[in-house]
């Protein structure tokens, strides 16, 4: 399939779908989702849960860049969770699986931008459908330790930013100094792994993984996750403590950590390999403005995050920081956010690079407005205005319109 063509194809996809709410009317789109969430409800009687869900993502490239356009990408998200404890009396462990389909072949910052973060987080680099998570996992004491193992992606767990999910923008998953200067497994590849998470007490939590250091590429691994453990892919081992606190009244969580990985990485200067890298981080997410009542929303929340590579000598990113802010919208469940992200290219890799005789930038900086409305439990439309300044890649400061369609069930 042609880029032109999936891009038509996304957008029959998304007026499909408008088309079939404007005909069939969203109240009796309500009924049907009501009757799903009744089978649901049984199903969790016996221990089944399944959860679908449609991410529609369509970028407007708007000036700047390598070009302008339009691109798009789909997501399809299948997932089962099974409670062990009530199928087969085996108390405390649930098994996991999930079938993404990645949709659309256009990747915005190699064909559009030449940024280093796609500016839609369901992006991937292949058309294809894949396994997913595929985990089997224990809770032990009381609940307090939590064991997972299988096919896994670091970013579910670490470096998470309850404010910063917000954005389309990728950069706000995995912080860039980890997730430009390695290939352990983060969406939309999973790979080997083991996770554990103990609930120290009602303030600090602390978890630790280790995974495969290498996913082997998206195109490597087009139908599966990475089921390869190879002598030369070493190992991702990160480690992160958490802690609650209240300031004024205000909750909020701090968290730092790290991750080394002791696989291969290119010396930029030499372009030689040596064993390990790795990075260290912190992070927050604090409360402003808190919401009205018991277990009401915040009205406002700020987040930041910071990374750091530990050798910069062997990376791209040697340093991020990222920050914004996170409210309520119009309506009770809506959502408006703003935040800038700037991640800095190491010396070293600027220099190596112009040497070879390519373009790079020495930073990178995103800027991003969105506004996520909820219309219905189990539809949500997002527009995002982006812009980028100095894309890595050496192109003109980019500007990028989008929009994001969210069906879950």
């Amino acid at each position: 399939m042609s880029p032109r063509r999936a891009r038509h194809s996304g957008f029959l996809h998304l007026l499909l779908i408008l088309f079939g709410l404007l005909l069939t009317g969203v109240q009796a789109q309500n009924v049907i989702v009501e009757d799903w969430e009744n089978e649901q409800e049984a199903l969790k009687k016996h221990g089944i849960a399944f959860q679908a869900g449609y991410t529609g993502s369509f970028m407007s490239h708007l000036q700047g860049g390598f070009r302008q356009g339009t691109n798009w990408q789909g997501l399809v998200d299948l997932s089962m969770l099974v409670d062990l404890d009530k199928v087969i009396g085996w108390k405390g462990a649930a098994f996991h699986a999930e079938v993404i389909w990645v949709q659309g072949r256009s990747a915005s910052s190699m064909a559009y931008v030449g940024n280093m973060n796609e500016v839609s987080n369901i992006q991937g680099m292949a058309n294809t459908v894949r396994p997913f998570h595929v985990w089997l996992q224990q809770q032990l004491w009381g609940d307090k330790i939590r064991l997972n193992a299988g096919w896994l992606t670091l970013d579910t767990d670490f470096m998470v930013s309850n404010a910063a999910s917000l954005f389309i923008n990728s950069a706000y998953g995995p912080i860039q100094t980890w997730n430009m200067n390695f290939n352990a497994p983060v969406y939309p590849l999973s790979a080997l792994g083991f996770f554990a998470e103990w609930q120290v007490n009602d303030q600090y939590e602390l978890q630790a993984g280790v995974y495969d250091g290498n996913f082997g590429g998206e195109k490597g691994n087009r139908r599966s996750a990475n089921t390869r453990l190879g002598t030369d892919d070493g190992a991702a081992i990160l480690l992160e403590l958490a802690r609650t606190h209240h300031l004024g009244g205000l909750a909020g969580t701090a968290k730092i950590g790290g991750g080394w990985n002791t696989g291969f990485s290119t010396v930029n200067s030499t372009g030689l390999l040596a064993h390990g890298n790795g990075h260290f981080y912190a992070m927050l997410d604090q409360t402003l403005v808190p919401g009205i009542g018991k277990d009401a929303a915040d009205r406002l929340t700020f987040f930041t995050r910071a990374g750091r590579a530990i050798h910069p000598g062997r990376s791209m990113v040697d340093l991020t920081l990222e920050g914004g802010f996170v409210g309520r919208g119009a309506r009770e469940n809506d959502q408006w956010g703003v935040a800038m992200t700037w991640s800095r290219v190491s010396n070293s890799f600027v220099q190596a690079t112009l040497a070879g005789g390519g373009t790079t930038s020495s930073s990178e900086t995103a800027i991003e407005l969105t506004y996520k409305a909820q219309l219905t439990p189990w539809m949500a439309l997002q527009p995002t205005l982006q812009r980028i300044y100095n894309p890595q890649s050496g192109t003109p400061n980019a500007t990028v319109l989008g929009m994001v369609l969210m069906l879950n069930f």
